[in-house]
């Protein structure tokens, strides 16, 4: 997948990171393809023994898997948090024909909290990234992901840095500021 051709990349932005889902999260999926896909090897001699149902069975156990195989690995290759210099780009494929895209800039974000839960979390270090924007009404989720308290820093950092060379502080004279701008535009 092109991931430059999804996001079309601004002038002077680059990808830092694409962040998947953790594999082995996808535990139970590998286990019911290999399931789908071994079992009807262990009743093949007597599937093909009982005539046509038992061919049908057999096929479609093995069609089930490799469907199975392909939707899941489709959905995880393209299940992608893209961290550029200038945004983030939540890429959330739901199946074959859903897929959302949530472009958000630095300036947009309020908060991001990266947090492991649970025993499997805890033991192989994997856990979940809520992005805040706005007054904290759009909240964007980032599932399963492998070590999700650095990449809340890595975040934390790439915004503190576009917004220190991309934001100015006008809090200060805010009429000041906008005469100097205006100055600068008439020259």
């Amino acid at each position: 997948m092109n991931v430059k051709k999804i996001i079309n990349l601004k002038e002077q932005e680059r990808i830092i990171h694409i962040i998947k889902r953790y594999g082995l999260t996808l535990f139970w999926n590998w286990f019911f393809i290999f399931i789908f896909l071994v079992v009807p090897f262990f009743f093949m001699f007597w599937l093909f023994r009982h005539d046509w149902w038992g061919i049908t069975l057999f096929v479609l156990s093995l069609f089930l898997s490799l469907l199975l195989l392909v939707k899941t690995i489709f959905v995880w290759q393209r299940n992608i948090l893209i961290i550029t210099t200038h945004r983030l780009v939540d890429i959330n494929q739901r199946g074959f024909f859903h897929k959302e895209i949530s472009k958000i800039s630095y300036d947009q974000v309020e908060d991001v909290v990266g947090s492991i839960k649970g025993f499997w979390g805890t033991i192989f270090r994997y856990g979940n990234i809520i992005i805040q924007t706005g007054n904290g009404k759009v909240e964007i989720v980032v599932d399963k992901i492998k070590y999700p308290v650095q990449v809340q820093e890595e975040i934390h950092e790439v915004r503190d840095r576009f917004m220190s060379k991309y934001v100015h502080n006008y809090s200060e004279n805010v009429a000041g500021t906008m005469m100097d701008q205006i100055y600068e535009l008439e020259v």
